[in-house]
């Protein structure tokens, strides 16, 4: 229950009004004995003629803070008494204790709402590290399927740029033909632009190249062969691979 502005004004008097008595209380009960005993000296001191006309003094000033701390003491043990609702001493200390006891209570529940506030606040904040890290995750997962899609598409254009590349399909044609020749190394074969050459592409990332070449036989004479190469490039493997081959 929310206290109004007036209960807690009068609590806080209250409070204050305490402090003020306490404090008076303890203050007449220091000063007390220390004028009592400043009276004495004083009085002492009127018996020697040397220090009478001071003693006199003193013996005045001492007696009325004497007198003055003890009625102060006085009034603040009652005033202590009557703002705790009591004419005596009996019960002043479960006055003091039931005060204490609200003051603990007030304390334990300001305590209480304190940390239900942070534990509310702990969870939204976690609730709001869950969203944003559901959030994280849903981009990283779009991320990497954009990108899985990207490398698809990436691969499948270079896959279509290999297999319409009849020039390096010219080329590994001639590799396959000097395999299958008695003398290799004297292979000499046409340009791609040559009016002989004809490479054309089939289903599957295939070729056929239909070319010739001029190499040595096995007496040693340069002939000039026809040859049919049909083969296929492994996407997966990375490689071209033989299906056909005819020389003439």
């Amino acid at each position: 229950m929310r206290k109004s502005r007036a209960d807690a004004s009068i609590e806080i008097h209250l409070d204050w009004g305490d402090t003020m008595f306490e404090t008076g209380l303890l203050i007449g009960l220091i000063i007390w004995p220390i004028s009592g005993i400043w009276l004495v000296v004083s009085l002492l001191r009127i018996i020697l003629p040397r220090w009478r006309r001071s003693g006199i003094r003193q013996s005045a000033i001492s007696a009325a803070v004497f007198v003055c701390s003890f009625v102060g003491i006085i009034v603040c043990n009652q005033l202590l008494y009557l703002d705790y609702g009591l004419s005596s001493r009996d019960g002043l200390e479960e006055a003091q204790a039931a005060k204490k006891a609200l003051a603990d209570a007030e304390s334990a529940r300001a305590k209480a709402a304190a940390e239900k506030k942070a534990a509310q606040d702990a969870q939204r904040k976690a609730e709001e590290e869950a969203r944003q890290a559901a959030l994280d995750a849903e981009r990283r997962k779009r991320d990497a399927e954009e990108q899985a899609a990207r490398m698809v598409a990436e691969k499948a254009a270079e896959l279509v740029e290999k297999c319409a590349d009849k020039t390096m399909a010219f080329v590994m044609s001639q590799e396959f033909v000097r395999r299958n020749l008695k003398a290799p190394s004297t292979a000499e074969f046409p340009w791609y632009t040559d009016d002989q050459v004809a490479v054309s592409t089939k289903p599957g990332c295939a070729f056929r190249v239909i070319a010739w070449v001029d190499a040595q036989n096995s007496f040693g004479a340069q002939i000039r062969s026809v040859y049919i190469v049909d083969m296929k490039y492994n996407d997966d493997a990375g490689t071209w691979m033989l299906t056909d081959i005819s020389i003439q």
